[in-house]
C-alpha cells in the first residue's frame, strides 16, 4: 500500500456538479445577492453549518451539499450487510475467489468488509472507520485494483458526476479487472436529514450507455433488495494490452 497517496481538501466542485435542488432555493431565496447567504439562513434552511465565506451561489451549493452528505452519511445513515441480496456478504468468497491482488471498497462506509475480503482498502469521505477519508474523485495513487467495489456509493448528484466518478473508478482499474456496483433508481432516503442530498436515478439503458463510453463489458444485471440494482463490469484488453 506505499504507492498509495491522497488528497483531502475541501470536495467541492464550483458549481460544475451542483445539486439542483439546493441552488433552486438558494437562488429563490438570494435572487442572485450572495450577501444575503448567512450562517444563521443556512443553518435554519438546510440544517447545517458551512464555516467559509463563498463569493458565489454555486460556491455556496457544493459547500452545503458537501455539508448535508456529511452529516447524514457520518451520523444518521447505516447499512446492513445481511440484507442485500446480491451486494452484501455473499460478495465477500465471490471477491476473493477472483483472488485480487488490490481491492478497493469505493465509499465503504464503515468498512465493513476490511477484515472478510483479502487486500482491501475503503475509502469514504465522511466516514471515520475508511482507510482513507477521501472522495473518489480526490482519491490520488499509483497502484491499480483488481476489484473495486462501488456499492451505493456512485449516487449522488447530476449524471455528469456520476460519469465522472464512474470514470475515475475505471482510471483506477486494473486491466482485466471487476467492477461491482449496487445503484439506487433515485428513490429517497426516509429520514429527514436526506431531504437536500440529489439521488441520481439509475436504470439499465444507463448501465448499457457507461459500459459503451469505458469500454467495459456487463458481465451481470440483477435486481437486488430495496428495488436497488447490482451489476457487474470488466475491463477487457487485447492481446497488445490495449482496451477493447
Amino acid at each position: 500500500m506505499k504507492d498509495i497517496m491522497f488528497i483531502v481538501s475541501n470536495p467541492t466542485t464550483h458549481g460544475k456538479y451542483m445539486n439542483k435542488k439546493i441552488f433552486a432555493e438558494l437562488l429563490s431565496y438570494a435572487r442572485d445577492n450572495v450577501e444575503k447567504i448567512t450562517q444563521p439562513y443556512i443553518l435554519d434552511a438546510f440544517g447545517v453549518k458551512v464555516e467559509q465565506r463563498c463569493d458565489t451561489l454555486e460556491q455556496y451549493t457544493d459547500a452545503i451539499d458537501n455539508a448535508c452528505l456529511h452529516k447524514y452519511f457520518s451520523k444518521y445513515w447505516h447499512n446492513d450487510m445481511k440484507k442485500w441480496k446480491h451486494s452484501g456478504l455473499t460478495l465477500i468468497d465471490e471477491v476473493n475467489n477472483l483472488k485480487p491482488r488490490a481491492v478497493l471498497d469505493v465509499g465503504c462506509g464503515y468498512n465493513e468488509f476490511k477484515g472478510k475480503i483479502k487486500n482491501l482498502i475503503g475509502i469514504d469521505p465522511y466516514n471515520d472507520k475508511a482507510d482513507f477519508k477521501v472522495s473518489t474523485l480526490q482519491f490520488k495513487t499509483y497502484q491499480k485494483f483488481d476489484v473495486i467495489m462501488c456499492l451505493g456509493s456512485i449516487n449522488f448528484g447530476i449524471k455528469e458526476k456520476i460519469i465522472a466518478e464512474v470514470g475515475r473508478c475505471v482510471n483506477l482499474l486494473a486491466d482485466g479487472g471487476t467492477m461491482f456496483f449496487r445503484v439506487n433508481p433515485g428513490l429517497k432516503h426516509d429520514k429527514p436529514e436526506a431531504k437536500w442530498i440529489e439521488f441520481f436515478a439509475w436504470n439499465v439503458p444507463f448501465i448499457i450507455e457507461l459500459a459503451d463510453i469505458f469500454k467495459l463489458t456487463i458481465l451481470d444485471i440483477k435486481d437486488d433488495t430495496n428495488q436497488r440494482k447490482y451489476f457487474v463490469y470488466r475491463k477487457n484488453v487485447d492481446q497488445f494490452g490495449k482496451i477493447i
